[in-house]
């Protein structure tokens, strides 16, 4: 009798190991799930996509499509990176779920679903709103992320969801760097205007570049061409500058229209010096280090060939 009470308690006990073994480790199986594979959060038409709205950490950004092109809203006005948004719409209309990995709410912040990391993305077609999902931590695979809807526990595994196509850990990434493109070519005259000096450099029908009476290097003007091609920002500064601000440096290019590109410095504590750049007929405010500034200005003795 001694010895069937022992196999009782025995048995009791394995019974008892096999529960905390299946509590232990039901959770992180990822490929252990009664989920439907076939669903998902958000059903699209990428075409008919037309706004998007991303939240992180407390800041958000609005891209809409106008024209054919996409455009960002909030918290600026200014044109979006097309190729990012079409990226982001490809992940949408391709992604696949393939397991629920977790149930269990105190596993949230280990996918990434709390308040720093988790991004909110609200999607809308033809102007309403189809709805929302939240996209955690990268998954552990190529094109994988963790993504669950804003209601319930559940959280998922997504294939074919290339995480940084949505996730931005700065916002501004979603904005075209690009400032203005000014065709060679079209260049008639650029003034070159600081505290120290003021000079034009002007083009002659001789088909060189010309300061007064003196033949401007090609080589040194060349650079400024160049840049000038595709001059893009390195940053962008959410503020506004007084219109009567004397800038520290300014550069006026004549072309098929006159842009100004006025520079002001705004930090001298950092190992790289900042400035703040204001465009004509552009109300963003960039941000720039001193040796892009430099890029671009240039002193008469380094047009001239004599620096």
């Amino acid at each position: 009798m001694k010895n069937n009470k022992n196999l009782y308690i025995l048995a009791g006990v394995f019974v008892l190991l096999v529960v905390i073994a299946y509590l232990l480790t039901a959770e992180r199986g990822q490929r252990t799930t009664t989920f439907k594979l076939d669903e998902k959060i958000l059903q699209i038409d990428s075409a008919a996509i037309d706004k998007l709205e991303i939240e992180k950490n407390g800041k958000k950004i609005v891209l809409q499509k106008t024209g054919g092109n996409w455009t960002i809203t909030t918290p600026v006005s200014y044109p979006a990176v097309n190729q990012f948004v079409n990226n982001a719409l490809s992940t949408l209309k391709n992604y696949k779920i393939t397991s629920k990995v977790s149930s269990n709410p105190s596993n949230k912040d280990k996918f990434g679903f709390n308040d720093t990391n988790v991004t909110k993305l609200t999607v809308y077609q033809n102007g309403s709103s189809v709805g929302q999902m939240l996209i955690g931590n990268a998954g552990p695979g190529n094109a994988q992320s963790y993504i669950k809807t804003t209601e319930g526990n559940d959280i998922l595994l997504a294939d074919e969801f290339v995480w940084n196509y949505i996730v931005k850990n700065d916002l501004t990434e979603w904005r075209d760097k690009l400032i203005v493109s000014i065709s060679k070519g079209m260049i008639k005259q650029i003034d070159f205007v600081s505290k120290d000096e003021n000079y034009s450099a002007k083009y002659d029908t001789t088909g060189k570049f010309y300061i007064g009476k003196d033949t401007v290097s090609a080589a040194s003007l060349d650079g400024v061409m160049n840049l000038l091609q595709n001059y893009s920002t390195q940053n962008f500064k959410d503020t506004v500058l007084a219109d009567d601000r004397t800038p520290d440096y300014l550069v006026r290019v004549t072309a098929n229209n006159v842009i100004e590109f006025k520079f002001y410095k705004y930090s001298d504590t950092e190992a790289v010096k900042k400035y703040l750049l204001k465009v004509s007929g552009n109300n963003q405010i960039f941000e720039i280090d001193e040796n892009y500034v430099k890029q671009l200005y240039k002193t008469k003795k380094e047009l001239l060939g004599k620096s």
